[in-house]
């Protein structure tokens, strides 16, 4: 069994699914990410799964394009560790959930989707104007909780 789950790191990443894509914008950094292939799926199943270990992530990836889990876990494991070293996933305490139910991340496929590798694209060409938005200026829930103004008092 694998120790330590992972989940997204919440609320400092943001992000939305658009026709397969994941756009990742890690509101600490300023950075911003592209998240394709079957990148998109192991993002999914951190949603859907917060606490996975790297096996259940892997092997429920396998499951939606009809592949072996040892096939496609060494570049699952790899690329979560991209997202581990930009931050935009952290490890839960105790131990990894060891599988996922079809019911929850992905289902099962017909092995007509091919395997794409996950691929993970990294921008930082608007950092400065992501850090000056007001989105940072929030509570511990995050956006779009603002901190109270304690400047002001009753």
């Amino acid at each position: 069994m694998e120790e330590g789950g992972l989940r997204l790191n919440t609320p400092h990443v943001i992000h939305e699914t658009i026709d397969g894509e994941v756009i990742v914008i890690n509101l600490a950094s300023g950075n911003y990410y592209s998240v394709k292939g079957a990148g998109a799926d192991v993002w999914e199943v951190l949603q859907s799964s917060p606490g996975a270990g790297v096996g259940a992530i892997a092997a429920a990836v396998a499951r939606r394009y009809d592949r072996p889990g040892d096939l496609v876990e060494s570049e699952i494991a790899e690329f979560v560790t991209r997202l581990k070293n930009e931050e935009l996933v952290v490890t839960v305490e105790g131990t990894a959930l060891s599988s996922i139910p079809l019911s929850n991340g992905l289902g099962a496929g017909d092995g007509a989707k091919a395997f794409d590798m996950p691929l993970l694209e990294k921008y930082t060409d608007m950092q400065d104007l992501v850090l000056l938005d007001p989105v940072h200026e929030v509570d511990a829930t995050g956006w779009p909780h603002p901190k109270p103004d304690v400047s002001r008092t009753p």
